[in-house]
Formats: C-alpha cells, structure tokens, sequence
C-alpha cells in the first residue's frame, strides 16, 4: 500500500513530500493529506524546520565571512579618519 511507503520515506528515509510523489507515483496533495493525519508529522515537521534554519544560518555565516572579508580587513588610520570627518559633518549639518 502506497501509505505505508510514504510514511516510511518520510519518516524514516526523511524524503520531502515532492521526491515521495515522484516515487510513488502519487499527487503531493494526496501524500501531504495523509501524512498530516498523523501524529508524529507536526514533530517531524518542526524538526525539519529547526534543522533547515540552522543550516541555513550557517550557509548565511559562511557565505559573509567568504565574501565580505576584504571590507574589514582593509581598515587604517585614514579610514577611521574619513569616517569620523564625514560623520562629524554630518552631525554639524544636523544641527543648524
């Protein structure tokens, strides 16, 4: 029976409802109805979730630290004077 399949794929396997439907052959729609009668789907689902977020942070922290090194190491005297001097005017413009 196709349920069993799926519940197993997705539980167990930890297939997304999209590769299950392929596999089985079946609509997203009818695996996503039946998989949500049960009760551990919520858990799975949230621990999906949990899992994805993290991985998704740590993508985001990997992705900064690659391509946005060069905008901190390039940091001097000049600069730190360049900034101030803009925020200064910046800061006089304000006040009059």
């Amino acid at each position: 029976m196709w349920q069993e399949r799926a519940k197993a794929l997705f539980f167990m396997e930890k297939k997304s409802i999209r590769e299950i439907s392929i596999m089985l052959l079946k609509s997203e729609k009818s695996i996503y109805r039946y998989l949500k009668k049960l009760p551990e789907y919520k858990q799975e689902k949230e621990k999906r979730k949990k899992a994805n977020s993290q991985k998704r942070k740590a993508y985001q922290k990997q992705w900064d630290r690659q391509n946005r090194a060069e905008r901190y190491t390039n940091i001097s005297g000049e600069s730190i004077r360049r900034e101030h001097d803009v925020a200064a005017m910046i800061l006089s413009a304000e006040r009059h």
